[in-house]
């Protein structure tokens, strides 16, 4: 183990180096010198120098993984709050909240997961429901998606909506709880506020110590206005954490953070429209609803005002980028970016590394003009593991053709539009291993091979940045962020895996 910046250079050995990023797969050695790697080598005997030598047995190592879309602090939140995602009924979750209330006397109930698709009472829990079910409690309970949340009868009474009331959902007795978008938003924003400190500093250690547990060793951080606080976003821009954390503001309006040179990266989670899961996603053709209507959500901003985002930060030389779900909303972001390459240069617009985030409707045409204007695809494939199989979300919007063309990894790779895979978290859990697997078996055969898979896990998201010219590959000269697994990632079967060893920045970690 090192012991901070003054240690000695510390050489790690195992059987083998992955072979991401030109490594060369002889070698086994890493010599790590402060933060960077200064050698590898077949051979631990001839690394320079007389390290110390941390031996690590028959481990194959790898780069860190990247997950490079993450709302970190309401990840470390939900280790404290409820975990929805096995309730299969509106009463499952109005027990969960019950049984949570009596257990903990916190003032604030919040939790995450539930999917009210296939619920046999046809709707989620109301806000006179969760307020029964945790008297004197404010109640936030979001949905899987993270476009929805419900709340109780008090927090709805309390809430400022002027301007959403187009988000909140009413019955024929008024307002039920179910806040869409902003709405919901705003709900959120609201009960993060009325955590403690400490409740919150507790859940940023948390999300960092959950990353590392499972072999990542960086983190991109989406930062929302209006969903989170710029106070918030900043402190994941400037702390000191155990991993790298690169911070996107998804403001259409820069801060003085942002452009050009403050520590927060413009748009990010900047959202064109909305989720599938909540019928707000923005598609060409309607889809069918829970209930069995149709739905084609909208597009949030104008051409004019994206274009603009995309301009600005490729003339001051960062990436931007923008949330875009359905197909519609996909068109319009490649459609900003070829405006931004005609008023900019496409060169420019290549160096700058745009990215399109989660992508899951997308023509080919439009991949093939991402790959053309280096625009990274952030991508999910727990995506399509979670939503796309028989029956589910996909299918019941869209219906099985439609569902067999989203999330299109194949097509993202046969073009060489750069990668980067994410889980989302909390929508969908940190689990870099279940998407390097989901990615290859995809559900409508638009699968990758899981060395690409891999690439996109890991120096994919340090692409994604701009900073693979020093981080990402197991090489001289890059940051000294390294996984040890107990067998080889390229070929065996990484279920239930666990890294041997953790080292971010020349730190070993675990």
């Amino acid at each position: 183990m090192t012991d901070g910046p003054a240690a000695r250079a510390t050489l790690y050995v195992g059987r083998a180096l992955t072979d991401l990023g030109g490594v060369d797969p002889t070698h086994r050695a890493v010599l790590v010198e402060g933060d960077t790697i200064t050698w590898t080598g077949a051979d631990p005997a001839a690394a320079p120098g007389t390290p110390q030598v941390v031996d690590l047995g028959e481990v194959w190592l790898t780069p860190g993984f990247v997950d490079a879309h993450v709302h970190s602090t309401a990840t470390g939140l939900l280790a404290s709050g409820l975990d929805l995602t096995a309730c299969g009924s509106a009463a499952a979750v109005i027990a969960a909240v019950r049984t949570h209330a009596a257990a903990h006397d916190q003032p604030v109930i919040h939790g995450s997961g539930w999917d009210d698709l296939g619920w046999p009472e046809g709707r989620p829990p109301t806000a006179d429901e969760l307020a029964e079910a945790a008297p004197g409690r404010m109640v936030v309970l979001t949905r899987i998606d993270g476009h929805s949340c419900l709340v109780d009868r008090t927090t709805l009474q309390r809430l400022d909506l002027t301007g959403v009331e187009g988000d909140v959902v009413r019955d024929r007795s008024g307002p039920t709880g179910w806040l869409l978008e902003e709405a919901g938003a705003r709900a959120q924003r609201a009960m993060t506020d009325a955590l403690s400190p400490r409740a919150v500093d507790g859940a940023r250690a948390a999300a960092c110590q959950r990353a590392i547990d499972l072999g990542i060793t960086s983190v991109h951080e989406m930062g929302i206005p209006g969903l989170g606080s710029l106070e918030d976003a900043m402190a994941w821009a400037t702390g000191g954490w155990p991993i790298t954390v690169h911070t996107y503001w998804a403001a259409i309006d820069p801060v003085p953070q942002t452009l050009p040179d403050g520590p927060l990266r413009p748009g990010g989670d900047l959202f064109l429209d909305g989720s599938i899961g909540s019928c707000t996603a923005a598609t060409h053709v309607p889809y069918t609803t829970n209930e069995g209507g149709l739905a084609s959500g909208e597009l949030f901003h104008d051409d004019e005002v994206v274009v603009d985002l995309f301009v600005r930060a490729t003339r001051a030389g960062v990436g931007a980028g923008v949330h875009a779900i359905g197909d519609r909303a996909t068109s319009q972001a490649v459609r900003c970016l070829r405006e931004a390459a005609e008023r900019c240069g496409p060169a420019a617009v290549r160096a700058a590394r745009h990215r399109i985030e989660h992508a899951e409707m997308i023509s080919r045409d439009d991949v093939a003009t991402m790959a053309r204007l280096g625009v990274t695809a952030s991508l999910q494939p727990a995506f399509d593991a979670t939503w796309n199989g028989p029956s589910g979300l996909y299918e019941h919007r869209f219906g099985r053709p439609t569902a067999d063309g989203t999330n299109p990894f194949s097509w993202f790779g046969a073009e060489g539009t750069p990668m980067c895979f994410s889980s989302d978290s909390p929508v969908t859990p940190m689990d870099p291993w279940g998407a390097v697997l989901a990615a290859a078996a995809h559900h409508g055969g638009l699968g990758i091979d899981r060395r690409t898979a891999l690439h996109a896990a890991t120096i994919g998201g340090h692409r994604a940045v701009g900073t693979d010219q020093r981080s990402g590959a197991l090489r001289p000269g890059h940051t000294a962020d390294l996984v040890a697994w107990p067998a080889d990632p390229l070929h065996d079967d990484p279920v239930g895996w666990t890294p041997a060893a953790v080292v971010t920045h020349g730190q070993h970690r675990r």
